[in-house]
C-alpha cells in the first residue's frame, strides 16, 4: 500500500521498461480513486456523529488512509493527467502516509494524558508519553513531507508499462534523504507497538478492543504496503488496505459506540431510578397530568394517602381522581381543598407548575402540601387569644359579681340564726354552701385563663355526700323535664387528694350535660365506687341522643360545643381541674343509646 517504492535495482526497472506493451487500462485510476474515498466518507461520519473521546483520532487516521490511497491512484493516471502534473500529487498527496506516524503516537499521548491508563501506569512512563515528544515526531515528520518536495527525497518519476498481474502505471525514483521516510515508517511500528502496550492498561474493555483493532489495522496496512513498495505485490493490491481498514476499523467504531449508548441507556435508568426514589420519599403529594388532564406521574406518598397503587391510579382523569378518591369536600379558596380519603380529613394546598419540554407545554406538576397541622395550630392560637381576653374580662367581672354575693351570704347567716326547724335550717346550708360555690365558680374564669394546680388539701370529701347534695340541687331541673336522678353506690369513698369544691364543680357540669341530653322520662344514673387500692370512679349514665363519634375527639377543647347557646367552657374547667389533681375523665358514647362518664379520682 505504500506509494513510494522503496526502491528496485535499476537494472530491474529496466527490465519492466523493455517488455512488452499492452492496452492501457483508463478505468484503473477511477477504480482505485473510487475507492479510496470509502475511509473519507467513514471519518466524516465518525467525526460528526462521534460519542466518545478517541473518536475523533480515529476520524483522523481514516481521512489520512484515504489521502494514501489517493496518491496511490494518481500513480495510474497517466490517461488522465500529465507527467508533471502527476508528480506533483504524488508529492502532495505523501501527506497521508507520512503523518500517520505522528497520529499513531498523539493517540497513545491522549490516553495517558485523559487518565484512561491512568490508574494502570506508572510515574516514569511519562519519559514515553509526554508531549515534547509528540512535537519532536510532528516536526520530523514534517520535514520528511518537506524533503519529498525536493529532488534529494523523489528525484523523478518514470512509467512501468504494462505486465502480466501489473498493470501500468508510475514508479517514483528515490534520492539519498529518502532514507527519513524509511525512518518514519519504522516509527510506524514502534508507535503501533507503544499504543498496543497502553492499551493494555485500559480497564474499559470495549475501549481496549477498539484501539487493538486500530493498531491491528495499522500493522497490516503498512506490512501490505512494504510489501507492494517492493513489487513483492502488485502496486493496486493496496486497495486492501483501504477496505479492509475501513471494514475495521468502521466495524470496531460501531461497537464501541453501540457499548457507549447502552452504558449511557444505563446511566440514564440509573439517573431516573434515582429520581423516582427522590419522588417517591418527598411527603408531599405529587403527580404529574398530561394535557388532557390524565395522571401520568404520581408518587408514593398521594398513593398511599388513597391507599391505592400507583398503577391503580395511572391514567384517570383528573377530575375524576378528585371526585371518586380523593372526595373533595370543598374548596377553601383558589389552592387549598378538604379531602376525605382513607378514612380521615386533611386540608390540603395545591401548587400547579406547567413543565415546557422542547417548548410545549404538555404537562403540569401537581404539587400538594398537607397543611391540617398547621391550620389546627392556628386555630389553637385563636383559642389562646379567646382565653387571654376571657381571662382579662373575667378580672373585672369577677370583682364586681363577689361585692353582692358577699351581702347575700351575711343575710344568709341572719336567717340561719333565727327560728327554722332542721329541715329548713339544712336547706338554708345548703343555700349558703351554693353561694360560696358560685363565688368560686366566679373565680374559675381566671382558672380557665391561667389554670394554677391546686394544692392537695388534708381536709377529707365524703364523696357520697357531694353526689347527695348535687342531686339535690339538680332535682328540681330534672322534675322541669320529667327526668330522675338516681344514685347507686358501694361503700363509703372518701379523699383528702381534691377539693370538695371541685369535685362539686365537675359533678355539676356532667349531670347538667346530661340533663340536656336526656328527653321526657329520661333516666340518668349515678354510680360511685373503688376501682383500685387507690382510685375510685364516679361513673354518670343517661339515656339520651349519645354524642357523635367524630365529635368525642374534641370534647374538652376551648370553646368547642354541640349546644347552642353553649360557650364550650364547661368540659374544658372539668377536664383541667381533674388533670391538676391526677384525676381523668374518660366519655363513651353511642348515637341514640346514651353516654357514659367515667370521673376517676385518687383515693
Amino acid at each position: 500500500m505504500l506509494s513510494p517504492h522503496t526502491g528496485m535495482a535499476a537494472t530491474t526497472r529496466v527490465y519492466y521498461f523493455q517488455k512488452c506493451r499492452r492496452a492501457v487500462y483508463p478505468l484503473e485510476f477511477i477504480l482505485l480513486f473510487s475507492i479510496s474515498l470509502i475511509p473519507l466518507f467513514c471519518g466524516i461520519i465518525i467525526f460528526w456523529g462521534n460519542k466518545i473521546a478517541l473518536a475523533k483520532s480515529i476520524a483522523y487516521f481514516l481521512f489520512f488512509l484515504s489521502i494514501w490511497q489517493i496518491d496511490i491512484a494518481f500513480l495510474y493516471a497517466q490517461d488522465y493527467l500529465s507527467k508533471p502534473t502527476i508528480d506533483f500529487l504524488f508529492r502532495l498527496f505523501r501527506f497521508g502516509p507520512i503523518m500517520i506516524m505522528p497520529l499513531l503516537y498523539y493517540i497513545a499521548f491522549n490516553i495517558f494524558k485523559t487518565g484512561l491508563a491512568n490508574k494502570n501506569i506508572k510515574k516514569h512512563h511519562k519519559l514515553l508519553f509526554n508531549k515534547w515528544i509528540f512535537y519532536f515526531v510532528l516536526l520530523f515528520s514534517s520535514v520528511v513531507y518537506a524533503v519529498n518536495f525536493t529532488s534529494y527525497g523523489v528525484s523523478e518519476i518514470n512509467l512501468i508499462h504494462e505486465y502480466p498481474s501489473f498493470p501500468a502505471h508510475y514508479i517514483p525514483i528515490y534520492s539519498t534523504l529518502n532514507i527519513t521516510f524509511t525512518l518514519n515508517i519504522i516509527l510506524v511500528f514502534v508507535h503501533s507497538f507503544l499504543l498496543l502496550f497502553i492499551c493494555q492498561k485500559i480497564s474499559d474493555g470495549k475501549i481496549k478492543e477498539f484501539l487493538r483493532s486500530l493498531v491491528f489495522a495499522s500493522l497490516f496496512i503498512f506490512v501490505n504496503g512494504i510489501l507492494s513498495g517492493f513489487l513483492v505485490l502488485p502496486l493496486f493490491f493496496s486497495i486492501l488496505n483501504t477496505i479492509c481498514a475501513a471494514i475495521v476499523l468502521f466495524a470496531a467504531y460501531f461497537v464501541l459506540q453501540n457499548a457507549t449508548i447502552e452504558k449511557m441507556n444505563q446511566e440514564l435508568k440509573e439517573e431516573r431510578r434515582f429520581l423516582e426514589i427522590i419522588l417517591n420519599i418527598n411527603p408531599n403529594f405529587i403527580y404529574v397530568k398530561d394535557s388532557n388532564d390524565q395522571l401520568v406521574i404520581i408518587n408514593t406518598a398521594l398513593a398511599e394517602l388513597c391507599n391505592k397503587s400507583s398503577d391503580e391510579i395511572i391514567g384517570i382523569k383528573e377530575n375524576k381522581f378528585n371526585q371518586e378518591v380523593l372526595f373533595i369536600e370543598e374548596e377553601k379558596d383558589s389552592n387549598e381543598t378538604v379531602i376525605h380519603c382513607n378514612g380521615g380529613m386533611r386540608i390540603v394546598e395545591w401548587q400547579f407548575l406547567p413543565i415546557y419540554f422542547k417548548g410545549n407545554h404538555d404537562h403540569t406538576l401537581c404539587l400538594g402540601t398537607d397543611i391540617t397541622k398547621r391550620k389546627k395550630e392556628e386555630e389553637m392560637l385563636v383559642k389562646s387569644e379567646n382565653l387571654r381576653v376571657l381571662g382579662e374580662m373575667a378580672a373585672g367581672i369577677a370583682h364586681e359579681i363577689r361585692n353582692p354575693l358577699t351581702s347575700i351570704k351575711g343575710f344568709i347567716k341572719l336567717l340561719d340564726q333565727s327560728v327554722f326547724d332542721s329541715n329548713e335550717k339544712y336547706y338554708l346550708s345548703i343555700i349558703s354552701d351554693e353561694i360560696d360555690r358560685i363565688n368560686d365558680v366566679v373565680g374559675e374564669l381566671l382558672f380557665i385563663a391561667k389554670p394554677q394546680a391546686s394544692g392537695q388539701t388534708s381536709k377529707i370529701v365524703n364523696i357520697d355526700k357531694v353526689i347527695h347534695d348535687v342531686k339535690i340541687l339538680l332535682d328540681s331541673t330534672a322534675l322541669l323535664i320529667q327526668a330522675s336522678i338516681e344514685i347507686q353506690t358501694k361503700g363509703i369513698l372518701k379523699t383528702s387528694a381534691i377539693e370538695e369544691k371541685q369535685v362539686k364543680q365537675v359533678l355539676i357540669n356532667i349531670l347538667k350535660n346530661s340533663l340536656e341530653a336526656v328527653s321526657k322520662n329520661g333516666r340518668i344514673r349515678i354510680k360511685s365506687e373503688e376501682i383500685q387500692e387507690n382510685r375510685m370512679r364516679i361513673r354518670v349514665i343517661d339515656n339520651g341522643d349519645g354524642i357523635a363519634k367524630f365529635m368525642l375527639q374534641k370534647l374538652g377543647e376551648p370553646f368547642y360545643t354541640t349546644k347552642e347557646r353553649g360557650t364550650g367552657l364547661g368540659l374544658t374547667v372539668c377536664f383541667k381541674i381533674l388533670r391538676e389533681n391526677n384525676g381523668n375523665i374518660v366519655i363513651r358514647s353511642k348515637e341514640g343509646i346514651g353516654t357514659i362518664v367515667d370521673i376517676i379520682l385518687p383515693k
